[in-house]
């Protein structure tokens, strides 16, 4: 094709919203370095979180020694914004590789119309648990709290199919939503549940936040396979995976008639510190030949974090939770020269011991260093150090995992 044929083809798209009178524009995001897009009232916000996990066990007794490298999420897509009043998600998760399924991140649609409220339907992530609502790539360690994470697969998490009713403020959050399965080709469609969340912010100065809520859910009909009774599975690898073909915390699945968990969430952010954590009970009524026997499950995690260099993580009243920490400068590169640095420590621990059912006691020690050389590349380097307790083992492990992010 000749050159001049080539900027003509080019140019043929900003010719016809010139010509419809639609003014087109690019700014920069909330990212900084990756541009959004704006046609008239239509704003089109690029998304990707992009991570690659590489690390091992050098000392465990747990059959999963070596190390290991995986592409842990592959998300992108986009957010868009109409007339600031209707919002549509659209991400696909390309799933770990690997040999990871392929599946609907998020595709929802929201109406932003109502101050202070919003009214959202799709697939999604409903509001549940501080850590839970924090994105994945602004958490502060590389995968969540394991008691995070079993709680919120339980009803909530990543591409539950959900509708939902919201109001927040600079002091306040509310939600409920009304959940059923997730997405993709482990979906659990039939399933019910109820989900809600209520947080609020009783001080908030210039220099100190405190931040308090109470999050629940409850599944009053489990997810049903065909030929097989409703039931649910508590589980989750070792706050790492890097490939593991088995899970550390493990219930099996257990028949279920109905199924909550409960839980409590605090955080105190003090200028660049921030302390947080969470608490958590899970009931589940066990469905046997005659009658139920009861299952209590629970866990908590605390850490803290210190951001060394840059501007120190705020809070987000649309997630109540909080965001990465940021360059106060508004540089995108390097910021001070050195990039953005941040320090964490975290103890959790999580029992899945109840009655008949020994799916593990869980506790783990973290620590991380988080480094931003740019707004949206993150290298991440952390160590655990874990026992696992059940019947009649302990299996003590330790662990190290780096990660390179992109996220936008």
């Amino acid at each position: 094709m000749p050159r001049n044929t080539k900027q003509l083809f080019f140019l043929r798209p900003l010719s016809l919203f010139l010509t419809l009178g639609v003014p087109l524009s690019v700014s920069a995001a909330h990212a900084g370095t990756v541009p959004s897009i704006t046609l008239g009232d239509v704003v089109i916000k690029p998304y990707a979180t992009d991570q690659l996990d590489i690390g091992g066990f050098p000392q465990t007794s747990v059959p999963a020694p070596g190390v290991g490298i995986r592409a842990a999420r592959l998300r992108n897509g986009a957010r868009i914004t109409i007339h600031k009043q209707f919002e549509i998600g659209a991400i696909w998760d390309f799933g770990p590789v690997p040999h990871g399924p392929m599946r609907l991140f998020e595709g929802q649609f929201s109406y932003l119309g109502l101050k202070h409220f919003v009214f959202t339907a799709g697939i999604f992530k409903p509001s549940f648990g501080l850590e839970s609502m924090q994105a994945q790539g602004d958490t502060v360690f590389i995968e969540r709290a394991s008691i995070a994470t079993i709680t919120r697969n339980l009803a909530a998490g990543i591409a539950r199919q959900a509708v939902q009713i919201e109001a927040h403020g600079t002091r306040y959050h509310v939600a409920v939503a009304g959940t059923a399965g997730t997405a993709g080709p482990d979906h659990d469609g039939n399933q019910r549940a109820i989900v809600f969340r209520l947080v609020g912010i009783p001080v908030r100065t210039r220099d100190i936040l405190f931040h308090v809520g109470f999050s629940g859910e409850w599944v009053f009909k489990a997810a049903q396979s065909p030929g097989q009774p409703p039931a649910a599975n508590f589980s989750d690898f070792p706050e790492l995976n890097v490939g593991l073909t088995g899970k550390f915390l493990d219930t099996g699945r257990i028949p279920l008639r109905s199924a909550g968990a409960f839980g409590l969430e605090a955080a105190a952010a003090w200028k660049r510190l921030l302390v947080q954590g969470e608490a958590y009970e899970i009931e589940a009524n066990r469905r046997e030949n005659i009658g139920s026997q009861h299952l209590h499950f629970s866990g908590w995690y605390a850490q803290a974090s210190y951001t060394l260099i840059g501007k120190p993580r705020a809070w987000k009243s649309r997630t109540a939770a909080f965001s990465a920490p940021t360059c106060q400068k508004n540089q995108t590169t390097l910021c001070d020269g050195s990039g953005v640095l941040e320090a964490g420590v975290r103890f959790s621990d999580a029992n899945l011991r109840s009655a008949s059912v020994d799916g593990g006691h869980q506790q783990t020690w973290s620590a991380n260093l988080n480094w931003w050389p740019t707004d949206i590349l993150r290298v991440s380097l952390q160590y655990e150090n874990g026992t696992i307790r059940e019947t009649h083992s302990t299996e003590n492990f330790q662990a190290v995992l780096s990660m390179l992010q992109i996220k936008f």
